[in-house]
């Protein structure tokens, strides 16, 4: 990732005055919430700016804070005026906002801003789950850009499969996009109802920043007659480590199949070595 900047202003033109010579960098601008219309987003798009805001009711000194934690948790560099006094603690575990652009900013949605816990990083949550609209329209970009990038069903592959859980409901959108009625779900843990003869379920450990303790992936019996001796698009809402995308990658082929293409949202990491990789977007955090 290209080298960060990131100021606090009280309003969007003095960012975009501000951060306007620093044209050899990712540029983020942290505003009070109460300053961000859709005048203000607009603003900052059009610059090239990435948006953070506070939280409801946060001023000036509260983005200057903020700007300030995750310039520092982050290594990023720091650009316009400094907190003039002490900074203040922080409001809670959620810190602020983060406007998440997908698909060439063709998409959009605030995410909240929350603290790793045991660690100092910070990340925009990206949780899909209960999120109708936003597994749709996720969905929907995925499926136009894999065919955009000719991963096109029977040509490129012949399933589609992800992990539980919060791509489930924008993984069943790009299935139905590509006509299919069936998907496979890889698990996180094995279940009293899986059976167990004369197959027993498959289980590949994983790790993942965003689950605390050890997890695995596990296939289904019942789910491996739609895996053998077929080619696989991997499907996720967020690639950050790719740990989680590597042990998807070892299960399959332990059952037979083979990963020939794969997409997800974000990817908030460096690209891990998957075959044909299709990602909407690229987030500060």
């Amino acid at each position: 990732m290209a080298s960060v900047v990131i100021g606090a202003y009280e309003d969007a033109g003095t960012a975009v005055r501000d951060l306007a010579q620093r044209a050899d960098a990712r540029r983020a601008a942290v505003l009070p919430r109460a300053a961000v219309d859709d005048d203000a987003r607009l603003q900052l798009r059009q610059a090239r700016i990435e948006c953070l805001t506070t939280l409801a009711g946060g001023d000036l000194d509260g983005a200057r804070w903020l700007a300030a934690t995750l310039a520092e948790a982050e290594g990023w560099d720091r650009s316009g005026p400094r907190p003039t006094a002490s900074p203040s603690t922080a409001p809670g575990d959620v810190v602020g906002w983060y406007e998440v652009r997908i698909g060439s900013g063709a998409l959009s949605t605030d995410r909240p801003i929350t603290q790793l816990h045991g660690s100092r990083r910070y990340i925009a949550s990206f949780n899909l789950l209960g999120q109708g609209r936003l597994n749709q329209a996720c969905g929907d970009l995925i499926y136009r850009r894999c065919m955009d990038d000719g991963i096109a069903l029977d040509e490129v592959f012949d399933v589609v499969v992800c992990s539980e859980s919060k791509a489930v409901g924008m993984v069943q959108v790009v299935a139905e996009c590509f006509g299919q009625d069936r998907y496979v779900v890889l698990r996180k843990g094995v279940k009293n109802y899986m059976p167990r003869r004369p197959r027993e379920p498959l289980v590949e450990e994983a790790t993942s920043i965003t689950t605390a303790g050890a997890q695995s992936l596990v296939l289904d019996p019942l789910d491996w007659p739609l895996l053998e001796d077929r080619r696989v698009l991997l499907v996720d809402d967020v690639i950050a480590t790719g740990g989680t995308a590597r042990a998807a990658c070892r299960l399959l082929e332990r059952a037979g199949a083979r990963v020939t293409a794969a997409a997800t949202v974000l990817l908030k990491g460096p690209e891990p070595a998957l075959p044909r990789l299709v990602v909407l977007a690229r987030p500060l955090l």
